[in-house]
């Protein structure tokens, strides 16, 4: 799957525009940015204290002055003497440590030192920094601390790739949007908010939302509505091979190829994804919300990021199973829903199925179990992959 919707979107990518880098949070840098700026821009004081010469050692000092934070600092210090500083404040041109208040005694225009610090407590300037540096690289997403570095590095204005949009299609004649138009046979439609909402947690423009009934000319429309709008298309549900499962038929009739149906994971067997003569993929998940969830996550946020030119691949950890896990057939790749424990070990939650929404509330991710294994013995290692504060 990885391999197939990276060679479809190969070369495929959204337009960029400029903005300022304070309005810029969530979306994907086009370019790289460097630093305008050395930082500190100066040297300057870690502590509130007395600055002195590098190797002028002596019980006392004439006091020069004081300098604050935000302040030039315009004394000369020559043997014997001391600047006093605050925190931030830049200081005198040859110091070579700042000795803190605490540590010395000032009275009537003289320091006195009770202790002599080893550390110097002088922030040189551009150690942490130096103007031409790389702060952030082209495909990151901005988030709240590569905004404030590049505040800080001078940078102002930034070259970002617009938004993905994303039209989503639910099927289903069983879907209901209310509890008060629940009958026998209907559910309430969640994968439309949920992928929603997980759409906003990720920097996508959701620019059409529709549900359809199980009919194969509907589906078409709104397939066809959905192309036209958006970069990226979601369907749910009517993708499996029911008798009125019509997503792939409707794909079919209107020349939307399809690059795989189909893979070999649990949940989410049904998963297949096409695309269109003019490079915008359609992914057609299937209509259980566990499975939506971790479908969104392995194919449309992957294929997002490929749109926008990010890293495609999600964080996973490996971490020590907290008890044993068993299941019964062994054939796909299964994502079973786990949570973390105090000690940061897995445990798995409790599943009655795919359509078992619930049990992700509890859930801080999904851990990994690789076809062909049956069993996982407490203790040993497992993959991981964090999801909970990814959406938030």
């Amino acid at each position: 799957m990885n391999q197939r919707l990276a060679r479809a979107l190969h070369g495929v990518r959204l337009p960029t525009q400029t903005l300022a880098v304070r309005s810029a949070f969530g979306r994907t840098l086009a370019a790289q940015q460097v630093s305008r700026l050395d930082l500190p821009p100066f040297d300057k004081a870690a502590v509130d204290g007395y600055a002195l010469l590098a190797d002028d050692v002596r019980p006392s000092y004439r006091l020069l002055g004081t300098v604050a934070a935000g302040q030039p600092n315009r004394h000369a210090l020559v043997p014997g003497t001391a600047v006093k500083v605050m925190t931030g404040a830049p200081v005198p041109a040859g110091a070579g440590r700042v000795v803190m208040q605490e540590h010395a005694e000032e009275r009537d225009g003289t320091v006195t030192l009770r202790r002599s610090d080893r550390a110097a407590n002088v922030c040189r300037a551009g150690e942490d920094v130096r103007q031409g540096d790389v702060i952030v690289r082209a495909g990151m997403r901005l988030g709240a601390l590569e905004i404030a570095n590049l505040v800080a590095c001078g940078v102002s204005e930034v070259e970002v790739v617009r938004p993905v949009r994303l039209a989503i299609i639910s099927t289903g004649d069983e879907l209901a949007d209310r509890a008060d138009q629940l009958a026998p046979g209907k559910i309430l439609d969640t994968n439309t908010p949920l992928l929603t909402a997980l759409a906003q947690a990720h920097g996508l423009e959701t620019v059409s939302v529709a549900r359809v009934a199980d009919d194969l000319e509907q589906t078409a429309q709104a397939i066809r509505a959905a192309v036209e709008a958006a970069d990226l298309v979601a369907l749910s549900g009517g993708v499996s091979v029911g008798q009125f499962d019509y997503v792939r038929q409707a794909l079919a009739d209107q020349g939307i190829r399809e690059l795989f149906a189909g893979v070999a994971i649990k949940p989410g067997r049904p998963l297949t994804c096409a695309q269109t003569a003019a490079g915008k993929l359609v992914a057609a998940l299937p209509g259980n919300p566990v499975a939506v969830y971790l479908t969104f996550h392995l194919c449309l946020l992957r294929a997002a990021r490929l749109l926008s030119g990010e890293d495609p691949e999600l964080r996973e950890l490996e971490l020590a199973l907290g008890q044993d896990f068993r299941r019964g057939k062994d054939g796909r790749q299964e994502y079973v829903p786990a949570r973390l424990t105090g000690a940061g070990e897995l445990v798995p939650v409790e599943l009655h199925g795919s359509a078992h929404l619930t049990a992700l509330l509890a859930a801080d991710g999904f851990m990994v179990v690789p076809p062909g294994t049956a069993t996982l013995a407490a203790g040993g290692k497992v993959r991981f992959l964090p999801l909970r504060g990814l959406d938030a």
